[in-house]
């Protein structure tokens, strides 16, 4: 008994991992139940169907692996689809808190520039208001006052209201 293997030449493939070992009895031509009495015994054609048929089994299992194969790994597929799925949705719901968090911001940030303009508005009228405030001695050659301006200033209005009490109480002044 031999065995037999086909090779598909065009593919450079073997069917051997497709195939089943297949005895090969002797070739005889006699049908079963002859006279000589030797019996099981194939003709050619029927032993042919016999390899063929092994042949479509081993396939058969072969395909059955493979596709247990795919289903195995169509399962870890799913299972990492599944992690990416439940990250896409976390990463969906911290979008859209982000979101209301920078529409808020940008709330505040207008409120904000409203009460800087208004702020800006009275610092300028607190500026002109203590601009407005301030004495402005005229007639007085400039730099006069010295390092003291307070003690400069003090003595000038007494001067200017001693002459003044003195002119018009001539008298008491003198």
């Amino acid at each position: 008994m031999g065995r037999h293997q086909r090779t598909d030449v065009s593919q450079g493939n073997t069917m051997e991992q497709y195939t089943t070992v297949v005895p090969t009895p002797q070739r005889d031509t006699r049908l079963a139940g002859s006279e000589d009495g030797q019996s099981g015994l194939l003709p050619a054609e029927e032993l042919w169907q016999a390899e063929i048929l092994a042949a479509i089994q081993g396939s058969r299992v072969a395909l059955e692996g493979n596709i247990e194969t795919v289903a195995v790994k169509v399962n870890l597929l799913r299972a990492d689809l599944r992690k990416v799925s439940d990250k896409v949705k976390v990463a969906k719901g911290s979008i859209v808190e982000l979101q209301v968090e920078v529409g808020t911001l940008r709330k505040q940030m207008a409120q904000a520039g409203s009460t800087v303009g208004r702020l800006e508005v009275q610092l300028e009228d607190a500026e002109g208001r203590s601009r407005r405030n301030n004495m402005r001695l005229l007639g007085f050659p400039e730099r006069s006052e010295g390092s003291m301006v307070g003690t400069f200033v003090e003595n000038w209005i007494r001067d200017v209201l001693q002459t003044a009490v003195c002119g018009s109480l001539q008298s008491v002044c003198g």
